[in-house]
């Protein structure tokens, strides 16, 4: 009978380190499965502010984009009213100047 029992011990405690080494490979995997988690998480992470900052650029860029046809059209509206001043300027010298030489001559 103590020839039986140390056998069912033997048993047990062979089988205790099956499942203790079980246990030290889940820990091992959940690690591993851990790193990689963290590696692909820190991936996404560069990825997506790696597609904010180009959108950043892109709206940056349309925003200079706009703002310089917005400065170029300003520009040419106030060319066109200093043309339009200036002929009548030059509409109002030439009249001033013939009502000038019409009185001088009169």
């Amino acid at each position: 009978m103590e020839a039986q029992g140390e056998k069912l011990l033997q048993r047990l405690v062979d089988e205790e380190q099956q499942q203790l080494a079980k246990v030290e490979e889940a820990k091992r995997e959940a690690a591993r499965l851990i790193e990689e988690a963290q590696r692909k998480a820190a991936e996404i992470r560069e990825q997506a502010a790696a597609r904010a900052d180009s959108a950043a650029r892109e709206r940056r860029l349309e925003a200079e984009q706009g703002s310089e046809a917005e400065r170029q059209e300003v520009l040419e509206r106030a060319g066109r009213e200093v043309a339009e001043a200036e002929a009548g300027a030059q509409g109002r010298r030439d009249a001033a100047v013939k009502r000038v030489l019409e009185q001088v001559l009169s």
